[in-house]
């Protein structure tokens, strides 16, 4: 066999191979990602929202209170430690200025604080979340697509990294961000020391096209 047929063999080869791994998907998941994210956050400041306070209901001015006693076992919502990060929330979201805070009182030797939004707190707001309880920022930019993931048939996951724009200083702060659970997944992402990485879910309808199940953009995170 002469070299350009050697050639020619080990390109068959690799296009064969090439072709198992990635499934034939020739998707430019880079753009349809970037597409996706901006269909969610027509805005670009809505990439991520943060509970601050109740969910379903506009709550300010509000007041805080202190909870104290035990916890019933059986309950499985934590009213007293659920109580104690709202009344951290809001006083530190107040020294970054998108809340008021005036002492009106004591409980005890406890200070009652009361809370409400300033003009620069309402420009983070989206009342599309379930009321006024949010503060919301972001815009996703995909940088790179690192990995298309078929082992679930018929359910694609592709893993990208991305930056994000629109990101406001007071979210840099990491005594806020790392009060929400999970905040590692949100860290790299408003800090910007680091590229972020993000997933969207699929999966193939009948005629073979793709539905995003589940996307980066819009997270609502208690």
């Amino acid at each position: 066999m002469n070299n350009q047929k050697i050639k020619y063999s080990l390109l068959s080869c690799s296009l064969i191979l090439l072709s198992l791994l990635t499934g034939c998907d020739n998707t430019d998941y880079k753009t349809r990602i970037q597409k996706e994210n901006d269909i969610n956050n027509p805005s670009g400041n809505k990439a991520i929202c943060l509970r601050v306070g109740k969910i379903f209901n506009d709550m300010y001015p509000y007041t805080i209170h202190y909870l104290e006693g035990e916890i019933n076992p059986k309950d499985p919502y934590d009213k007293i430690k659920q109580n104690k990060r709202l009344n951290l929330k809001l006083s530190l979201y107040a020294k970054e200025g998108l809340f008021t805070e005036e002492l009106v009182g004591y409980d005890g030797d406890k200070p009652l604080y009361r809370y409400d939004l300033t003009d620069e707190g309402r420009k983070y707001l989206d009342k599309d979340w379930w009321g006024g309880t949010n503060f919301c920022f972001g815009k996703v930019v995909v940088e790179k697509i690192l990995k298309v993931d078929n082992q679930w048939k018929d359910m694609p996951m592709v893993i990208f990294s991305y930056h994000m724009d629109n990101v406001p200083n007071w979210i840099k702060n990491k005594d806020i961000y790392s009060i929400y659970k999970g905040y590692g997944s949100m860290e790299a992402a408003v800090t910007g020391n680091e590229l972020a990485e993000g997933i969207h879910y699929y999966s193939k309808k009948s005629d073979g096209t793709l539905r995003l199940r589940m996307g980066v953009s819009g997270h609502y995170v208690l």
